[in-house]
């Protein structure tokens, strides 16, 4: 059994987010694959979906709802009822488009703790945490030494994924997925700046996942809308072949 787990609280995404992906996985996926989603709130995902509720974590002063509650995927307690999830457990972000076979992401470096090296910020030995890999019963450390001294983990480090890579690194080795497999929309399918109000942005070959991190999310992308948090637009062409990939599952 293939394991699968994501989150999504909060209002900022729709279930329509956790559907896609979910029909992306099981078009890209051989075998059996559990696909588990943590949730605040389980009305509209799919059959075949197993909404599960988030698990407890002290979040101090960070606010409820911001990402270091993705922290929580360490936590002992998915080992036990109702969760019951054991061994090698591959975690999604929801705001990202699965596009070509994702068995690689199980047999590649088996047992050790896989993620994206940061697009930008490669060679300081920090992760996207986007898509990661990691055996359960081995990173409940995470969990606990972040309960542990929150407050102190939140003036060390900006976000969790910088608090993730380089923990795991005081103990082990962190893998990189393979550079092709993992690609930012905005990095790597937009034209250069002085030609985005001329060129479609394209899809970068070898791309396993294409991840929507920050604004544009997908369906904005797919009809060239591009507002920053800030307020601030910016200039996109459509990239209406993010519409048939959205779609069909990718």
């Amino acid at each position: 059994m293939k394991t699968i787990l994501c989150m999504k609280w909060g209002t900022q995404y729709g279930p329509e987010f956790v559907n896609q992906l979910y029909n992306g996985v099981q078009k890209h996926a051989s075998g059996d694959v559990r696909f588990v989603c943590l949730t605040d709130d389980a009305s509209g995902l799919i059959d075949g979906i197993e909404a599960l509720p988030l698990p407890d974590i002290k979040l101090g002063a960070a606010h409820e709802m911001s990402g270091w509650r993705k922290i929580s995927s360490f936590s002992p307690a998915l080992t036990k009822a109702p969760y019951n999830i054991t061994g090698t457990v591959l975690f999604f972000d929801i705001d990202m488009i699965v596009t070509e076979n994702l068995d690689d992401f199980w047999t590649y470096n088996p047992g050790e703790f896989c993620i994206i090296e940061n697009w930008t910020q490669a060679g300081k030995g920090i992760g996207n945490s986007s898509v990661y890999r990691y055996e359960m019963e081995q990173m409940h450390w995470i969990f606990e030494d972040f309960e542990a001294r929150f407050e102190e983990v939140y003036v060390q480090h900006d976000n969790e994924q910088m608090y993730l890579t380089r923990s795991v690194a005081t103990k082990q080795d962190v893998q990189w997925w393979p550079e092709a497999w993992c690609k930012s929309f905005k990095i790597h399918c937009m034209p250069n700046r002085f030609l985005r109000a001329f060129l479609t942005p394209k899809m970068p070959a070898e791309c396993k996942i294409l991840v929507f991190h920050g604004p544009p999310k997908p369906m904005d992308a797919a009809i060239g809308k591009w507002v920053k948090h800030n307020g601030k637009k910016r200039t996109m062409r459509p990239a209406p072949w993010i519409t048939d990939l959205w779609k069909t599952g990718s």
